[in-house]
């Protein structure tokens, strides 16, 4: 059996990759200024965490479990993350089905 009768022509792909070309949005103006400003928050924020707690020594109480230190740094930026995820999909999806 070839397979050769089964995959698409040189012009095929062509004419395929074209019209993907001619359809596809580029980002706006917009959309790469709200990346500019999401990628400087978390740099600010991680260059403030460092120089902050640049020379602080690690507590011992940090091997303990966050059970029994009522610990929830990792689960609240878990739900952060969601939400955030959660909340920018829906907008860029209510913008797409707009347009």
């Amino acid at each position: 059996m070839d397979d050769r009768e089964d995959r698409p022509t040189e012009a095929e792909l062509d004419a395929l990759l074209a019209d993907a070309r001619a359809t596809r949005k580029k980002p706006t103006r917009a959309m790469w200024i709200a990346a500019l400003v999401v990628s400087l928050l978390c740099v600010i924020g991680l260059a403030y965490g460092l120089i902050t707690s640049w020379d602080v020594e690690p507590e011992k109480g940090a091997i303990k479990a966050a059970a029994q230190t009522g610990g929830s740094g990792f689960g609240l930026g878990v739900m952060i993350g969601l939400a955030a995820g959660i909340a920018l999909g829906s907008l860029l999806a209510l913008r797409k089905r707009q347009s």
